[in-house]
């Protein structure tokens, strides 16, 4: 509580002047906005908040890091289009990271249309957001994972492959960064225990290891 007092006990203006000061919150050095499922949002930990591989990458991209993660659990790319697309336009991001293919693959969205709305997902962020640094993940290895241990591998390998070169091309239309997770993520193979419980998504260490993978992939390719 401020005590603004003059020399005849009540406030003067030129005393309140002297002696108020407005604080106001410190500006954050970075602003970056993460789009995404629930890999993104950070289902498979206890404390999806502080504990995705989002907020891990945000703590090593050093201080005064403003996080803002939209991933929303179940998401395909066009209703990211809608849903996550405006928050991210209004946030006005220095950096955005979007993983956005597992659930239309597992659905069985049409590799065509998926690359048409990932295309457009990038056509208005850049738009929008000329000086916006972006990064893109594609698909890792799915068959090494639980979940996907009752599929027919080599149908499972060939959807992969096909939304990879899906997004490879719109990467390369947008000129934004690759974050390559098709051959870094076959660490799984020696490391189980980055996977939850669940035998889909990742564990807290497994949530590292990403944010590890994509702080790795962006110091390479400092703008």
């Amino acid at each position: 509580m401020l005590a603004l007092t003059g020399c005849n006990g009540l406030a003067t203006p030129q005393a309140a002047s002297d002696q108020l000061s407005i604080q106001q919150a410190p500006k954050a050095r970075l602003t970056y906005v993460a789009i995404g499922a629930s890999d993104t949002f950070g289902i498979g930990t206890s404390d999806p908040r502080t504990e995705s591989w989002p907020a891990d990458l945000a703590a090593r991209l050093g201080p005064d890091v403003r996080l803002v993660n939209l991933g929303v659990p179940g998401i395909h790319v066009r209703q990211a289009l809608n849903i996550e697309l405006p928050v991210a336009l209004d946030t006005h991001p220095d950096l955005i990271t979007i993983w956005l293919a597992v659930n239309d693959l597992a659905d069985n969205v049409p590799v065509a249309g998926y690359q048409h709305d990932l295309d457009l997902l990038l056509d208005r962020l850049q738009a929008r957001l000329p000086h916006t640094h972006i990064a893109v993940a594609n698909v890792p290895d799915l068959t090494l994972l639980p979940h996907f241990r009752s599929a027919n591998t080599e149908q499972l390998h060939r959807q992969i492959s096909n939304y990879n070169a899906a997004i490879a091309t719109v990467v390369d239309k947008h000129h934004v960064l690759l974050v390559d997770l098709s051959q870094t993520w076959s660490l799984l193979s020696v490391h189980p225990e980055y996977i939850s419980g669940d035998g889909f998504h990742p564990s807290n260490a497994g949530y590292a290891q990403l944010a590890m993978i994509f702080y790795q992939a962006l110091q390479q390719n400092r703008p």
